[in-house]
């Protein structure tokens, strides 16, 4: 009998040590370095073929908060416009209120986040922002540059978050130069890049848009295609599949916001206006718990 290939990897990858069960469900990848929330060490996007096993939290602490940037840089802007869309009142306490949700899930997830507490504000703004951040460090400051924030923030709001937020991570980081922001834009008003794997049911939204990219976390190792999404078919139960085991940073964020039957509309209007997709309610109330509206 012969097999494929990918039989072959089926086959010998069915055979190789399985991993160790995380009591919280909790686990990281030593090779892609995503996180997920997941039943069992099995990789959730590639779940016959990858050679990996899910490393369990309580074995081994995530290496870095870096890990987290893959989600603000890489994945779809939706929970950032949402927060952008319903942040309106009492923006210094909900930037103490991010903060705070976001020490809480480094301290859930056993992130070493206190060895290196630049890297640390920097997956905060980058997780908020969802826009990539520069650095200027100086002896006495740091100010950090964030791009294009207007793909998904009014700027002045964010900035108002962002200065509260930092108050409070200052002082759990032991950090004493004075934190300032700056912006830049880099690419202007062209529309960011939107993208789908049917591989691994990936999204992906970042930089411009292309007829494909190499995929932006593993790109010396990948050999799937993203796909420009007006080039490929996808469902929206797809991003729902991708939501239903990734941390829940963004429900954290989300979850203190009022956004109740108006989030539900503006995500619906997200989704078909934004990434084209056609919205079942099904998916949709799917979705909305992951994402935290209520």
């Amino acid at each position: 009998m012969q097999f494929t290939n990918r039989e072959r990897i089926i086959d010998r990858v069915s055979k190789m040590p399985k991993g160790e069960s995380s009591p919280s469900n909790h686990y990281w990848c030593e090779t892609c370095k995503m996180l997920f929330s997941i039943d069992s060490p099995v990789c959730p996007y590639m779940t016959k073929v990858c050679i990996n096993t899910p490393i369990p939290v309580e074995l081994i602490a995530p290496e870095s908060t870096i890990s987290l940037e893959k989600f603000g840089l890489f994945y779809p802007k939706i929970p950032q416009k949402i927060m952008d869309k319903f942040a309106v009142d009492n923006l210094e306490e909900l930037g103490i209120k991010w903060a705070n949700a976001y020490l809480e899930f480094l301290k859930e997830w056993k992130f070493p986040y206190q060895n290196d507490p630049l890297q640390t504000l920097k997956s905060f703004l980058i997780l908020i922002s969802g826009s990539e951040t520069a650095q200027r460090v100086q002896k006495e400051k740091i100010t950090f540059v964030i791009t294009d924030i207007n793909k998904n923030w009014e700027k002045e709001k964010l900035f108002k978050i962002l200065e509260s937020s930092i108050k409070v991570l200052k002082t759990e980081l032991n950090i004493k130069q004075h934190i300032s922001f700056d912006e830049i834009d880099i690419i202007g008003e062209t529309l960011t890049g939107k993208y789908y794997c049917g591989m691994c049911q990936k999204f992906f939204e970042f930089s411009t848009q292309k007829d494909s990219i190499t995929c932006p976390l593993m790109p010396q190792k990948c050999m799937a295609v993203p796909t420009n999404i007006n080039k490929i078919n996808y469902t929206l139960e797809n991003l729902v599949h991708v939501y239903s085991f990734t941390p829940d940073i963004y429900k954290r964020f989300i979850a203190v916001l009022d956004v109740k039957e108006k989030g539900i509309q503006y995500l619906h209007k997200l989704l078909k206006e934004d990434w084209n997709f056609e919205v079942d309610e099904e998916s949709l109330n799917k979705l909305r718990f992951y994402l935290g509206i209520n």
